[in-house]
């Protein structure tokens, strides 16, 4: 309903207008109250699964965006779970299947999310219950089965498309922020376009640093300094706190192996890493390993770190994706590898050790 005035400055609904206008006032914040309430849970998000062919189990779940501080457990029973989130703003969850795979799901306020699927085909499982999984959903169905250029393509389309929801920030982070390919001037066009659709978005304001520093890990650059205090107990830490940065490797080749007891392809990534380092001192050179885990239980990183020997450096602050370096250097993918040069730079970095990585090794020379 809409009030209006005439040409002459005098009211339409003369000589009721001033009861019209209370009553329209009375009815607007009735509906607007009704709005926010309907849902019961304003401050929560809650999700709920229903799997066939699958009774019982347990997904792991977990937010890179610090919404969720921890790890945490779905637990099916007769195929379906429920899961709720205190949210004060969209949450950017990753429900982490038994088969290592992966479903994005946006814990919006007051949304009740409904999660639909079949364990034998996971990658078609559907999420609904608010416009960002709805349209997260599509994008999904579009882009399976493509290559990465064409999914990069349909993400820059949705993006541009969808540029209001939180969907379009994660995809901008998945396919512009994290590919090794994207160009500063590309990422920055995307994102200002996502800062005009949204300029009252925090999170979006924080990864302004991340644009910024696109290309901090490229090949070539050098390693940016950084100083991590090493427990005592873990690793190859030995007895006593001690403090390392870039400086202690000067003239040495350094591999850093990012990594988590709960993400798969994390002890592939630990074998690969002692693998080259006893391959490299076959042939006369030595490698330095820093191993930095991105776990949450001390306990279970400790019983990580005995059966897989570790014994080189090992720093873990169980802040998960919030710890401080991973997000300066803008990691947002387990495992993720960066080798550096003994001159201190960036020879390669990325989470496929055969893609990103091999090439670089291969490229190295034995000590003469």
């Amino acid at each position: 309903m809409k009030i209006e005035e005439d040409t002459t400055g005098h009211n339409m609904f003369c000589p009721l207008s001033s009861l019209l206008k209370a009553a329209y006032l009375l009815l607007s914040s009735s509906i607007f109250f009704l709005f926010l309430c309907c849902t019961g849970h304003p401050d929560e998000a809650r999700l709920k699964g229903k799997f066939e062919h699958l009774e019982q189990g347990e997904f792991l779940i977990y937010s890179t965006d610090e919404e969720l501080d921890r790890l945490d457990t779905l637990k099916l029973q007769d195929g379906s779970f429920s899961y709720t989130l205190p949210a004060l703003q969209t949450a950017t969850l990753h429900i982490l299947y038994p088969n290592a795979s992966e479903l994005v799901v946006f814990a919006n306020p007051g949304a009740d999310i409904l999660i639909k699927g079949d364990a034998r085909n996971l990658s078609e499982v559907e999420v609904s219950g608010s416009d960002d999984n709805e349209a997260y959903t599509k994008f999904r169905q579009e882009a399976l089965g493509k290559s990465a250029s064409e999914q990069k393509a349909i993400a820059r389309d949705f993006i541009l498309e969808h540029a209001t929801l939180d969907m379009s920030r994660y995809l901008f982070t998945t396919f512009f922020l994290c590919d090794s390919t994207t160009t500063p001037e590309e990422a920055t066009e995307l994102y200002d376009s996502l800062s005009r659709a949204r300029p009252d978005d925090l999170a979006l304001s924080k990864l302004s640093q991340h644009v910024r520093a696109l290309g901090l890990m490229r090949v070539g650059q050098p390693l940016p300094d950084f100083s991590l205090t090493l427990t005592p107990g873990h690793g190859g830490n030995g007895d006593e706190e001690r403090t390392i940065g870039r400086s202690d490797y000067e003239g040495k080749l350094l591999l850093i192996a990012f990594w988590a007891g709960w993400k798969s392809g994390s002890q592939s990534a630990l074998y690969r890493s002692r693998r080259f380092r006893r391959e490299m001192k076959g042939k006369g050179k030595e490698v330095n390993l820093l191993s930095y885990s991105l776990d949450v239980d001390t306990k279970r990183l400790t019983s990580i770190e005995k059966r897989d020997t570790i014994d080189y450096p090992s720093y873990c602050d169980f802040r998960s994706f919030s710890s401080p370096l991973v997000r300066e250097w803008g990691i947002r993918n387990l495992p993720f590898y960066v080798l550096v040069t003994p001159d201190g730079r960036i020879a390669a970095s990325g989470t496929d050790w055969l893609k990103d990585i091999q090439p670089a090794v291969e490229r190295l020379e034995p000590a003469k």
